[in-house]
């Protein structure tokens, strides 16, 4: 009878992971021995999409500039700003109509913003120019509840906020090797340490792909693991009563 139990617990005690395994940023360290790094911001390149708008007092002056004459359109959708979005192209220009064309390759949203706004001051008064990057994706595969491809529409996104958009890790996700994949290079980070969360990388960039690798112990997430495990503890329960009842009399 002990060797069932201890069979039993051996079992039960491989399917399940460690609190050390599950818990985030569980390992402290001290303030001064954290290093806060600078966000390093976007910078534009061939293939981004951008959605420039130029807006006045009198609407009909500004209409000629802009491919979508009603952002207030209750029709406007993110497959319609898409199609009407700017696509830098491969010389790092995007071409406006009226402006021409401006080189924005290498700038930052703020960047290009204030270039284009140079340009429409050429034709326009008091003119107002918004510029939003519409192509901004990441991708989350691996232990996570929805694996995908999601499009954030803000200015930048954090590691935490994309494992949110994916439903959270798995209780099988190794939170100590999640892989970032940027630019064709491999960087690891580690969800346990709390200096992840002043790191760099802890602000994902357009295009980031994260890669959350599995526990060990994941084989026994199998539907074959857990019929087994509960046909077990079936068997010990049983035991465990028959052996009462032999004990009683």
């Amino acid at each position: 009878m002990k060797s069932l139990y201890f069979a039993l617990a051996t079992i039960f005690l491989a399917s399940c992971s460690s609190m050390s395994n599950i818990v985030l940023f569980e390992k402290q360290v001290e303030n001064d021995q954290i290093t806060v790094s600078e966000y390093q911001k976007h910078k534009l390149q061939s293939g981004d999409i951008l959605h420039v708008k130029i807006i006045g007092v009198q609407k009909e002056s500004f209409d000629i500039f802009n491919l979508e004459t009603n952002a207030n359109n209750s029709q406007t959708t993110s497959a319609n700003l898409f199609l009407n979005g700017f696509t830098i192209d491969s010389q790092g220009f995007i071409e406006i109509p009226t402006l021409g064309k401006i080189l924005i390759n290498g700038l930052t949203i703020e960047e290009a913003k204030d270039k284009i706004q140079l340009q429409a001051d050429n034709y326009l008064v008091n003119s107002t120019v918004i510029v939003k990057h519409i192509n901004f994706e990441i991708t989350v595969l691996g232990e996570v509840n929805t694996a995908g491809t999601y499009t954030v529409y803000k200015d930048n996104i954090t590691i935490l906020e994309a494992l949110g958009l994916s439903g959270d890790l798995t209780d099988y996700a190794n939170r100590k090797k999640i892989k970032l994949i940027r630019d064709n290079q491999i960087i690891y980070i580690d969800l346990t340490k709390t200096e992840t969360l002043f790191s760099e990388n802890f602000i994902l960039k357009a295009n980031d792909v994260l890669y959350v690798e599995p526990l060990k112990n994941v084989k026994l997430r199998s539907s074959n693991a857990q019929i087994y495990i509960s046909a077990i503890s079936s068997i010990a329960l049983i035991a465990n009563i028959v052996f009462g009842i032999l004990n009683s009399n």
